[in-house]
């Protein structure tokens, strides 16, 4: 049997990179100001697999994509509050079928790189439904700085 893929070109990936179409990721409500666009891949950053970042990549548009990250790696207190709507856009039953990112804004000096901790990406791993949160939780910010250490 074999694997449906389709050609993904990417700003990152000029020459193109082959996707499984059953990893292609459907947004149910479009990400914030990108109402034309809700199929995206995720791409690793470099070829080496343990890059903390990840490209979420615009299926239908390769200048359009994003660099996100786990929040967890750099935020251990970090919990998103998925209310009953968002979960029924997705059609999320369990959490623990969820994974969640946040997009990040990097900078020339890495320690000066940036993440949305307000507006989550979640998506639902049974489906690859996915959708951009956006939490109450005032102690998150849209701009919260990478705690990097420098050297």
């Amino acid at each position: 049997m074999s694997v449906e893929t389709i050609f993904v070109k990417s700003k990152y990936y000029p020459e193109g990179v082959e996707v499984e179409k059953i990893k292609i990721i459907e947004f149910s409500k479009p990400i914030l100001g990108f109402n034309d666009y809700k199929k995206f891949c995720i791409l690793n950053v470099d070829k080496e697999k343990d890059a903390p970042f990840f490209i979420l990549q615009s299926i239908d548009n390769e200048n359009l994509c994003f660099i996100i990250t786990d929040p967890n790696i750099f935020f251990k207190d970090y919990s998103v509050l998925i209310s009953e709507e968002e979960k029924e856009i997705i059609d999320l039953k369990d959490k623990s079928k969820a994974i969640i990112f946040v997009i990040a804004t990097m900078a020339a000096n890495i320690a000066d790189s940036t993440v949305n901790l307000k507006g989550p990406v979640v998506i639902n791993t049974l489906n690859n439904k996915a959708i951009q949160c956006v939490l109450s939780n005032d102690s998150y910010a849209v701009n919260q700085k990478l705690p990097i250490a420098v050297k």
